[in-house]
C-alpha cells in the first residue's frame, strides 16, 4: 500500500477529494446528455469561455500584475493578490447585479428594486484588503519579534 502512496504522490485524502471531482463532472456530462439541445451550448459556451480566457483575460491580468505588483517583495504582494482576486471573481460572478444590468426586468418580475449590491461590493473588497492588511502586520510582527 505504501508503494501506491509513494507512486501516487500524494496522500488518501488528496485521491478522494480528486474522486469526488471527477464524479461530480461525470454527473454533470450525464446530465447533459439526457437534454442534447443543452449540450451544444454548454459545449459552445464552454469554448467561448477558455478562448476568452486564454486569449483575452490570461494577458490582461498577467500585465496587470506584471506592470503593479510584480514590483513588490513576493511575501507583500501575496497580501495585495489574494484581497484583489477573491474581490475580482466575486465581481465576475455578480457583475450584471452589481452593474444593474436588468434591474429593471428583475424589479418587474419579482417586485423587488435590486439596489446597493455596488456599495456591497465595495465594502466586501474594502474589507478583504483591510482583513489583508491586518494579516500583513501580524505577521510582520511575529517575524520581528525573537
Amino acid at each position: 500500500m505504501r508503494a501506491l502512496w509513494r507512486r501516487y504522490g500524494a496522500g488518501p485524502g488528496h485521491l478522494l477529494l480528486s474522486a469526488a471531482c471527477l464524479a461530480i463532472a461525470a454527473a454533470a456530462v450525464i446530465g447533459w446528455t439526457q437534454r442534447p439541445g443543452d449540450l451544444m451550448s454548454v459545449l459552445i459556451w464552454f469554448a467561448a469561455a477558455v478562448l476568452l480566457h486564454d486569449l483575452v483575460a490570461l494577458p490582461l491580468y498577467s500585465l496587470l500584475d506584471r506592470h503593479s505588483i510584480g514590483r513588490l517583495h513576493p511575501h507583500l504582494a501575496v497580501f495585495l493578490r489574494v484581497p484583489a482576486l477573491i474581490s475580482g471573481l466575486v465581481l465576475l460572478a455578480t457583475f450584471p447585479t452589481v452593474l444593474g444590468f436588468g434591474a429593471h426586468t428583475a424589479e418587474q418580475l419579482s417586485g423587488i428594486r435590486e439596489q446597493g449590491y455596488l456599495l456591497r461590493w465595495l465594502v466586501l473588497t474594502a474589507g478583504l484588503f483591510a482583513l489583508s492588511a491586518v494579516l500583513r502586520l501580524s505577521s510582520r510582527r511575529d517575524t520581528s519579534t525573537p
